[in-house]
């Protein structure tokens, strides 16, 4: 690899939808369960309640952070959408992210979860992914910190974790909405797709590709000085 981090790396953190798995099919369907829901605790109907959504994202860039704006509550709004949907009819079970989890604990090193998801949800999609939860030393979702791209949720897991910005990795599909936050406060960060980011150090085409390229810089750092 041509980037050497500076810094022993002790925390590798990631997202969940789109970096996880892609699927325009479960998109598609988790899009419209989310116009319904917002329309029917909005007391409007469909069409109005994607309007105020697509006005309040072009404010805060993320549909969690929509909800405040919005007036909805999060934990309300997940635990119903999670009824909603069913992610394991579009996502396939990917055996191979838990071993290459494992692989990285296995040098010292803890894995985190960090998604806008609230829980419920986020626990629907791992089962899809044939993830236990367990893998993750820490799992921050909308139901524990403010969604990105506020900044709590990423405080809340270097302080779960006992390390500096400098320590983590972060691995995310959405360069404003998820990689700026973390790069602005130190963390050095791996873009999944798309284009490339002036807010990614490292691209990679998805997260196997992106969690490989993570053990070999974890080896490569793991003699620097902390």
């Amino acid at each position: 690899m041509s980037l050497r981090w500076q810094r022993r790396i002790k925390l590798v953190a990631m997202d969940l939808d789109g970096t996880l798995y892609s699927s325009r099919s479960y998109v598609e369907e988790l899009e419209r369960a989310i116009a319904r829901l917002l329309a029917e605790m909005l007391g409007v109907d469909v069409d109005e309640a994607v309007r105020r959504l697509v006005e309040a994202k072009s404010r805060v860039m993320t549909t969690s952070a929509s909800l405040t704006l919005l007036g909805v509550k999060r934990e309300v709004f997940y635990e119903k959408l999670a009824g909603m949907v069913e992610p394991s009819n579009h996502i396939q079970p990917r055996p191979e992210l838990e071993d290459l989890l494992r692989r990285i604990k296995a040098l010292g090193v803890k894995v985190a979860l960090h998604t806008n998801a609230g829980r419920p949800l986020a626990l629907k999609v791992l089962k899809a992914l044939g993830l236990s939860v367990n893998v993750f030393d820490i799992v921050v979702t909308s139901d524990e910190a403010e969604p990105k791209p506020s900044p709590r949720g990423y405080e809340y897991l270097l302080l779960s974790a006992g390390c500096r910005p400098e320590e983590c990795v972060y691995i995310g599909d959405r360069a404003l909405a998820e990689l700026r936050t973390a790069k602005f406060m130190g963390m050095l960060t791996v873009k999944i797709g798309g284009r490339v980011s002036i807010w990614a150090d490292l691209h990679a085409g998805d997260i196997v590709e992106a969690l490989g390229k993570v053990v070999e810089l974890i080896r490569e750092s793991s003699e620097a000085k902390t």
